[in-house]
């Protein structure tokens, strides 16, 4: 994972994988990610340079052209708690943040439902001191705790990509 992560981290991506992004590499696009949607659900202000959305709304798209570029752009699977348990093993660093669709959808920030794979480890969290106190870094052990309490909730988990085949996160 650590190898394959990271070779597609850095990758320059095609131009019509930049024109989904609104990126050249996946690092640019996770940090851009974090600016729009992470960013806002930590402070509460909603004025990000989320330019991206905004490109995808501005013409018209056939469903096949909307399903391919969603499939690029963050493609998402429900995942039972056995595999987040073994998607949770293979990670090599887990960042729990606050989940920027509970912020969009129901206004709640600091809401931390969210985790990010190998996301400290490129020092992406460097770059947002205003965030430190709603970023935490967890164990392999706290993370699975965390994914069993989410469970016994209620709740359905999932993992997402961020320029598939990057996963980003659960």
């Amino acid at each position: 994972m650590r190898n394959y992560s990271e070779i597609l981290l850095h990758e320059e991506l095609s131009s019509s994988q930049r024109e989904v992004l609104h990126a050249s590499t996946r690092l640019e696009a996770i940090l851009g990610f974090f600016a729009d949607e992470i960013m806002p659900a930590i402070t509460g202000i909603t004025e990000t340079r989320n330019n991206r959305s905004d490109a995808i709304l501005t013409r018209e798209r056939s469903e096949s052209e909307i399903i391919t570029r969603r499939q690029f752009r963050g493609f998402g699977q429900v995942l039972p708690i056995e595999d987040i348990e073994r998607v949770i093993d293979i990670a090599d660093s887990i960042t729990r943040m606050p989940c920027g669709c509970r912020f969009m959808s129901k206004g709640l920030k600091d809401q931390r439902y969210c985790f990010g794979f190998g996301v400290d480890r490129w020092g992406i969290l460097g770059n947002f001191p205003d965030a430190a106190a709603s970023l935490e870094t967890v164990s392999k052990r706290e993370a699975k705790t965390l994914f069993r309490g989410y469970d016994t909730e209620g709740l359905i988990h999932t993992i997402w990509t961020d320029g598939t085949p990057y996963i980003l996160g659960l």
